[in-house]
């Protein structure tokens, strides 16, 4: 656990940021509640820096394989399931990444290009990961996604979100 005192932060901030694994810099950020209490911007209060810098990873490894905007996919994985640098969250109970390869899983294409639009994919996807008819938190978590438009807020409100009602 972290100390949350301005050496604690300091301390967990550099280390996140001088690992030298890049898989274990991206495990790192995944499980990191230090970089969850950080925003992209003083403008942008309600988005995060932690999913900010997930997405960013993830669209940069896709696109120096070579693939195109328009073939991306957020995919739907199991929670064990993590992709270096395409994972985006880590749950107990899912993970999502962004690829093109779905393997078969439940996904949906982001779009012909960048836009704010996670409740657009949201509601795109073929099946989705929470227990709407059968759990009530799962069904206020997803009517509240359909509705984010950014993904880094959408990322952190699941975090969020999770970390208040499954204990």
């Amino acid at each position: 656990m972290i100390e949350f005192t301005r050496n604690g932060v300091e301390s967990a901030v550099r280390e996140l940021l001088t690992e030298d694994d890049p898989e274990t810099m991206h495990r790192a950020w995944l499980d990191s509640n230090v970089v969850s209490a950080f925003t992209e911007s003083v403008y942008y209060p309600y988005t995060s820096l932690k999913y900010h810098t997930l997405l960013v990873a993830a669209l940069l490894d896709n696109y120096r394989d070579g693939h195109e905007f328009a073939d991306l996919r957020l995919v739907v994985d199991d929670a064990d399931e993590i992709v270096p640098h395409r994972t985006v969250y880590a749950g107990e109970e899912f993970a999502l990444r962004i690829d093109v390869d779905a393997r078969g899983l439940p996904s949906a294409r982001l779009g012909s290009r960048p836009w704010r639009s996670w409740a657009s994919a949201w509601n795109r996807l073929e099946a989705h990961p929470l227990e709407t008819a059968h759990d009530k938190y799962d069904m206020v978590l997803d009517a509240n996604l359909r509705r984010i438009g950014a993904w880094s807020t959408a990322l952190q409100y699941i975090e969020d979100f999770r970390e208040v009602f499954d204990e």
